[in-house]
């Protein structure tokens, strides 16, 4: 049978993997090709299946791909092997969670179950240029700095997303501190919106024994570990995600664009991402919205779902409590 080509997808919360996938899946289709992709989310909701509802999803929840539901992986690749032997599939697209280690991702797709099966194109991280610096500050957590370095370092072509919203000086900062962690073969796409020459960002760049060989000797960053085994590694990114939470907040009553961005704004630090769909006081309909980089953005047009209003927040260190006041106070008391 042959290979499948496989494209991983990483990227921290908010980069814009999601909005790289649909002009991906669009590039697909202008060229006649099947794509499957395989989405997955830190939450047991995913909220933007509405925009792939005609697509080939396969849908991993509540957990990541690359460590706690790293079996579910498994078995949704033997589900999509077996799915599709009549039917060849010309790409699939990988997309982790935002804290997932993508070389995590790609030792199992490399190990002998699938090594015959799946033919790794690439891993392309995205990197958000408008909080990338903030988000390397000594004083920002660590546990976002090694996720960040994982994530870059994995990778066989960066996409430089958002580069609108920062300066020059600030684009030369990001440049000179990517050139340390990245290797000469790596190529970096700088766009906003996520557009980029999809042709070019689809080009065959990883050798599948090289990428294993970096996960191998590269993913752990504790000092105290000179000859870090392959089972600490593991048990490192499991640490890593222990600070990144998901919150669900659901029986959402209807609210105006104004209270809703107002609020969104008004969340502590630690929240990276906000997505979700709500009803809209002044218009029928059920609307989406996304949050990411402290930008709001509501649809313009209400989906056809059958679904029930609510808002996923991902963050870290973040307290559940504060949250749940602010969000009372700003709507149920309004």
């Amino acid at each position: 049978m042959k290979k499948i080509p496989t494209y991983i997808i990483s990227g921290f919360l908010g980069s814009g993997k999601t909005t790289l996938l649909l002009h991906l899946l669009k590039y697909c289709k202008s060229q006649q090709k099947k794509a499957a992709i395989l989405l997955n989310e830190l939450g047991s909701v995913n909220v933007e299946s509405y925009l792939f509802k005609d697509e080939n999803v396969f849908e991993l929840l509540d957990g990541c791909i690359c460590c706690s539901i790293q079996d579910d992986l498994i078995a949704t690749l033997t589900s999509l092997l077996e799915t599709h032997t009549e039917k060849p599939i010309d790409a699939l697209f990988v997309e982790g969670t935002g804290v997932a280690n993508p070389l995590e991702i790609v030792e199992v797709m490399a190990s002998p179950p699938f090594v015959h099966s799946f033919d790794i194109q690439s891993v392309i991280s995205m990197i958000d240029a408008s909080s990338y610096l903030e988000n390397q500050d000594i004083f920002t957590s660590k546990t976002v700095r090694d996720l960040l370095k994982n994530q870059i370092k994995g990778a066989t072509t960066v996409v430089l997303n958002k580069v609108d919203l920062v300066n020059e000086k600030q684009l030369q900062k990001i440049d000179a501190k990517l050139i340390k962690l990245l290797d000469n073969n790596t190529q970096v796409m700088k766009t906003s919106y996520g557009n980029v020459d999809i042709g070019e960002l689809l080009q065959k760049r990883s050798d599948t024994t090289v990428v294993s060989h970096k996960h191998q000797t590269g993913s752990c960053d504790d000092p105290r570990h000179s000859t870090c085994n392959h089972e600490h590694a593991h048990h490192h990114d499991h640490v890593q995600h222990a600070s990144i939470k998901t919150i669900t907040i659901q029986d959402v009553p209807s609210v105006t664009r104004r209270q809703l961005k107002k609020w969104l704004k008004s969340l502590p630090e630690g929240v990276m991402r906000g997505k979700g769909y709500i009803f809209l006081k002044d218009k029928p309909g059920l609307y989406p919205f996304q949050y990411s980089s402290n930008q709001v953005h509501i649809g313009d047009f209400p989906q056809k779902l059958e679904a029930d209003p609510c808002i996923v927040l991902i963050g870290k260190d973040i307290d559940i409590t504060t949250i749940q006041n602010s969000y009372t106070t700003q709507f149920t008391l309004s």
